[in-house]
């Protein structure tokens, strides 16, 4: 059971809606709009998510705190001995959701604990996904171009996974079940034998997911 609760992530996530909405004013008295690009959204918004879920962590566990200096835990809880590592994502124009890291650092530690939080472009509706004990084997090799940052194999991290809020869903498991209705139906040999092989398919590849977000 995780350490974080949907109380505590509500309250932090309607804190940082408050000051999203105060961001998008202030950015449109001087005629521009941050929703325009939301990787420097989410940026801008990334010490808030530190700031509040930390707050919200220190009421229950006395001493949590948000350092916010480089090279310092984003959040770091003393009576648990835990570090936890805050990241905010929005999906790609692509549809996925990339969820990376920083590999020279979770090399150093070993292992670390992670808050992704999912948002929309409008920020009104979120996943909240905490992994526990994440390793550099969770993550893909570095490669060159890539400023350090590495994606996670989420086929390996996910069953490491917290859902606080929002839902998962297994694409693996919903294709095969979509799969054996259409084998049951089908009474044409040529048919069965693609289905079969989509079915073998599904049954083999790395599992893939699908986030689901809630509206707070």
């Amino acid at each position: 059971m995780s350490y974080l609760t949907r109380e505590m992530s509500v309250s932090a996530l309607k804190r940082m809606k408050s000051f999203h909405d105060d961001v998008i004013s202030l950015y449109e008295s001087h005629e521009m709009d941050i929703l325009d690009d939301l990787g420097r959204r989410n940026i801008l918004l990334s010490p808030t998510q530190e700031k509040f879920f930390a707050a919200e962590l220190a009421s229950r566990y006395a001493g949590t705190h948000a350092d916010g200096h480089p090279g310092q835990p984003d959040i770091m809880i003393p009576a648990l001995d835990k570090e936890l590592e805050c990241k905010l994502t929005s999906r790609h124009k692509s549809g996925a959701w990339s969820f990376q890291t920083d590999y020279e650092t979770l090399l150093a530690k070993g292992s670390l604990d992670y808050l992704y939080v999912l948002a929309s472009p409008d920020f009104d509706e979120f996943a909240v996904l905490h992994f526990e004990g994440l390793t550099v084997d969770d993550f893909r090799p570095l490669s060159n171009g890539a400023r350090g940052k590495v994606a996670m194999y989420k086929h390996k991290a996910m069953h490491k996974c917290n859902v606080i809020i929002g839902n998962v869903k297994n694409n693996n498991d919903i294709n095969l079940e979509k799969l054996h209705s259409k084998l049951d139906m089908s009474t044409s040999p040529s048919s069965k034998s693609k289905i079969l092989k989509s079915i073998g398919y599904w049954k083999t590849t790395p599992t893939r997911y699908s986030f689901e977000l809630e509206t707070v």
